[in-house]
Formats: structure tokens, C-alpha cells, sequence
């Protein structure tokens, strides 16, 4: 029995430190958490982030609506051309509404430029036109201008 007595007495000790380092432990656990320069820095890494691929999203959408533009005015076109044939005598239409007139229309609607503005459309003879959108800036005869890939 005598031996028995030494080694509770290290149990308790053992016991008795690990309470302690539970109780530090719980202290320091109101402690932890981020400051308030590290919730700026993650912040700034975050907007910075942000910001390279806003860049490359709205440079991809911009040309997006580009190839959009071209593709729309050579269906137009196409479109144009088949009102020319299918018309006794062949001729172009006056405007890209008479597409869509008519006991057989070609299309049901004219659609507009990817950015909201209607297509140009001029008869520059008997059988030759122009059909380009403004583009972007919605001004004709600038750099901009979406002219069809035909």
C-alpha cells in the first residue's frame, strides 16, 4: 500500500495540470480570431482578384456582342437576298420591315444590334445594299462599326 500512495499523488498532479492547461486554454480561445488589418488585407487580395477577371469578363462579353453583330448581319443579309429572289421582278426591299410583311414573310421580326439599336440598311442600286450595325458607340461610320463577315 505504500506504494500506491506516490502514484495517486502524481495522478492528482497530472490531473490537477491538466485543469490548468484546459483553463488557459479556454481563456485564450476569447483571444483567437482575425484582426482587423488581416480582414483588410484579405479584403484587398479579394478586390484585387476581382477586378483582373471583371477585366477579362466584360472584355469577353464586348467581343461576344462583336461576333453576335457580325453573325446577325449576315443572316440579314441572306435574308435580304432571298426577299430579291422570291420577289416578281426581283428587287430589294425599301426597308428591313418589309422581311417581315407579306402572305409569306421571311422572318416573323427584325431583330436589333446586340446593343439595342436597329440595323442600317441601304439600297445602294438595283441589287446591291448596305447592311452593318453601329456598333458599340451607336454612331455610324466609325471605327466600330459591325459590317458582317461576308
Amino acid at each position: 500500500m505504500i506504494n500506491q500512495t506516490p502514484v495517486q499523488t502524481d495522478e492528482r498532479l497530472t490531473l490537477k495540470q491538466k485543469l490548468q492547461a484546459l483553463q488557459q486554454q479556454a481563456q485564450n480561445a476569447g483571444n483567437k480570431g482575425m484582426s482587423l488589418v488581416e480582414v483588410l488585407i484579405v479584403l484587398t487580395i479579394m478586390a484585387s482578384i476581382a477586378g483582373v477577371v471583371g477585366v477579362f469578363a466584360l472584355g469577353a462579353l464586348e467581343e461576344s456582342q462583336i461576333k453576335e453583330g457580325n453573325i446577325e448581319v449576315d443572316n440579314l443579309s441572306g435574308m435580304v437576298e432571298q426577299y430579291m429572289l422570291t420577289s416578281s421582278p426581283p428587287k430589294l426591299p425599301e426597308t428591313l420591315e418589309q422581311l417581315t410583311e407579306g402572305r409569306n414573310p421571311i422572318t416573323k421580326k427584325v431583330p436589333q444590334d446586340p446593343w439595342g439599336n436597329e440595323y442600317i440598311y441601304r439600297k445602294t442600286g438595283n441589287r446591291d445594299f448596305e447592311l452593318f450595325s453601329a456598333g458599340p458607340d451607336g454612331q455610324e461610320g466609325t471605327e466600330d462599326d459591325v459590317m458582317g463577315n461576308k
